[in-house]
């Protein structure tokens, strides 16, 4: 075990340590929302007090207070709150190795498990932000990691720190939740299997429901305190008005975004072990499933008009839309040939995850079946949120990687060495979508800086999502903050367009001034942008996309 943990620690601290000589230096500008989130840092910092911008749906309060820390010592750069995430990265990383191991998982399978949620492109991408996924993992995991050591003797204590664990977790985002309903569901299903037949009995199993209880109290205390005792986002309140045409949706939409997007995701990305198991167990009923799963996917596909990505992903390799700009073509580029081959990958791995899971499932203890309780109660309240992208789908990977750390696999070296491989394939991925990201980011920011030393104001600027809204959106200032009607904040709180824009292409009623290049999807070729400016004459110059809230 020990010498597990030495290798575990020395895999995923040399991985960071390439991934930051790659990536260095890292672009000193906002990743997705992180603007919300760096912003609401610096705010706490200055202030004392906890407050985000009425454009989000998360609010982070353990996050920002972690920021806050971490920003005392090394400062509140973007740069520096990215490596305090990347830190984060790390520890997720290391806690799902050793929740694998005291889950009864092989070491070499629990190696390959932290391997696949570590070189997960959407994982890595993340980590090199202040997002609020890899916070959110870090507590998730570190709460399935202790009540998976609660037995014996210390079973209170850990009970206990399980609990404060998953409450730190409600309070970076409300699906931690879901670890205290699992932990819950796991005590009933697995300490009741004998019957109760003596007080004492009664005792035990309310003493170890008690934490979890208060953990449900604390978090309802964090959730009026943040919204009903202060004014909720806007955009929050909006999301939950959006509730009222939950039934207006078609259910094949559902069934093609909500549960086969993520099942093929899980497919794709946990492939490197998937498909060890396709081949090395029932292989033809596996590749019966897979038929099915990839079929009903097309059907779902050609029929659905609006949302032609499955699965839908946003960070996967960096691709373009992963930097927010003006002028993109698609939400996400499965474009060609590619988009069935990965569709038919996800099929595949999908089919290996449900055949490892009806082997292990039968075979769970208490601790792994409060993982994947938590996974299956997640996966069903994101549904009605339509919560459906690849930043969401990545908080279900540490279940789907315990199932296959804990199905029989051959133990040999070629099985290895193939898990290895196929792993490292998808790492250099993820490190190419990090590269991409951070170059085009630090390439949109030098074309903003060319503008504003020729005069231009930044407020006749469009220069992205990410940047409008770190640079535009001042909300934490005297008088208030802006509201959708008032602001003018562009892929924010509007849809005109600027004098000037930074464009991933060019679009009507604009003339291009200027080309800018960036490394392409995967980190391999290279992306033109375009600086253009608005032509005055035209009238009905298109409003083009928006951005979207986190």
């Amino acid at each position: 075990m020990r010498r597990g943990g030495a290798v575990a620690v020395g895999m995923v601290v040399e991985w960071y340590a390439l991934a930051l000589a790659l990536l260095h230096p890292l672009a000193d500008g906002p990743v997705a929302d992180s603007w919300i989130y760096d912003e609401a840092v610096r705010w706490f910092r200055a202030t004392g007090e906890i407050r985000f911008p009425g454009f989000t749906e998360t609010m982070p309060v353990a996050q920002v207070i972690y920021g806050a820390g971490w920003g005392s010592i090394f400062g509140t750069s973007a740069v520096s709150l990215d490596l305090a995430n990347a830190f984060l990265g790390i520890v997720a990383a290391l806690l799902m190795y050793a929740l694998a191991i005291r889950c009864g998982a092989r070491q070499w399978q629990a190696l390959a498990a932290a391997g696949l949620l570590f070189c997960n492109p959407c994982y890595l991408f993340l980590s090199f932000s202040f997002m609020s996924e890899i916070a959110f993992l870090t507590a998730l995991l570190g709460s399935h990691l202790a009540f998976a050591n609660a037995e014996g003797e210390r079973q209170g204590p850990y009970l206990w720190l399980s609990a404060s664990l998953a409450v730190v977790a409600f309070a970076v985002r409300p699906f931690g939740g879901a670890a205290i309903l699992g932990s819950i569901g796991a005590i009933l299903i697995y300490d009741t299997k004998q019957p109760i037949r003596s007080r004492t009995s009664i005792i035990q199993i309310a003493s170890r429901l008690t934490p979890f209880v208060f953990a449900v109290l604390g978090c309802a205390l964090i959730w009026i305190w943040l919204t009903v005792m202060r004014p909720p986002p806007w955009k929050l309140a909006q999301r939950e008005a959006n509730f009222a045409h939950l039934f207006e949706v078609p259910l094949r939409e559902y069934l093609r975004m909500g549960v086969l997007g993520p099942l093929l995701y899980l497919g794709i990305v946990l492939s490197p072990i998937a498909l060890l198991r396709v081949a090395s167990k029932n292989t033809g009923r596996i590749l019966a499933l897979a038929g099915g799963i990839f079929i009903a996917t097309l059907i779902l596909v050609r029929a659905g008009i609006q949302h032609p990505s499955t699965p839908e992903m946003s960070c996967f390799g960096g691709w373009s839309n992963a930097l927010i700009l003006r002028g993109m073509p698609n939400r996400f580029e499965w474009q060609g040939a590619w988009r069935y081959a990965f569709m038919l990958l996800g099929s595949i791995g999908g089919a290996g995850l449900i055949s490892a899971a009806i082997e292990v499932i039968p075979k769970l203890a208490r601790a792994s079946a409060a993982v994947l309780l938590t996974a299956g109660i997640y996966w069903a309240a994101m549904i009605p949120l339509w919560f459906f992208n690849d930043r969401y789908f990545l908080l279900l990977l540490p279940a789907g990687a315990l199932i296959l750390a804990l199905a029989p696999l051959p133990k040999n070296l070629p099985t290895q060495i193939a898990t290895l491989a196929m792993t490292a394939a998808m790492g250099l991925l993820s490190l190419g979508g990090g590269y991409s990201y951070q170059r085009g980011l630090a390439a949109v920011m030098a074309a903003r800086d060319m503008l504003e030393k020729s005069g231009i104001k930044r407020s006749a600027i469009d220069a992205g999502y990410e940047l409008n809204g770190l640079e535009l959106y001042r909300f934490a200032r005297p008088g208030g903050e802006p509201v959708p009607e008032e602001a003018e904040i562009p892929m924010i709180t509007s849809a005109t367009v600027e004098e000037y824009t930074i464009a991933a292409r060019p679009f009507p009623g604009t003339e291009i001034v200027g080309k800018i290049s960036s490394p392409g999807p995967f980190g391999l070729g290279s992306r033109e942008m375009y600086v253009v400016r608005r032509i005055h004459h035209e009238k009905n110059a298109p409003s083009g996309n928006s951005g979207a809230g986190g």
